[in-house]
């Protein structure tokens, strides 16, 4: 797991972002903070096969909430996030 950023900036939390395989490395950003608790999905904007889409990941560890919560990646969707959303977008509940 890659090392956390330190701890205490006001309004927001590292999420921490798995991949299954190998054959990616897993990283971390910060944040902001949205709500109560930790986002349930994260939507990242990516590209795959040269068209817009979104790596989805769903929370998997939030024992370090409101500091951390760990995401594992679930698969890659061809759509595109909503202006605003800084590239990142968090969904509170689940989207399936």
């Amino acid at each position: 797991m890659p090392a956390m950023e330190p701890n205490g900036v006001h309004g927001t939390f590292v999420a921490v972002f798995l991949y299954a395989e190998e054959s990616r490395e897993s990283f971390s950003r910060r944040l902001p903070l949205v709500g109560a608790g930790p986002p349930a999905v994260i939507r990242a904007a990516a590209a795959f096969e040269g068209a817009a889409a979104v790596d989805v990941f769903r929370l998997v560890d939030a024992s370090a909430w409101p500091e951390a919560a760990a995401y594992l990646y679930s698969g890659t969707e061809p759509r595109t996030l909503a202006d605003g959303d800084d590239n990142v977008q968090q969904l509170s509940t689940p989207d399936d």
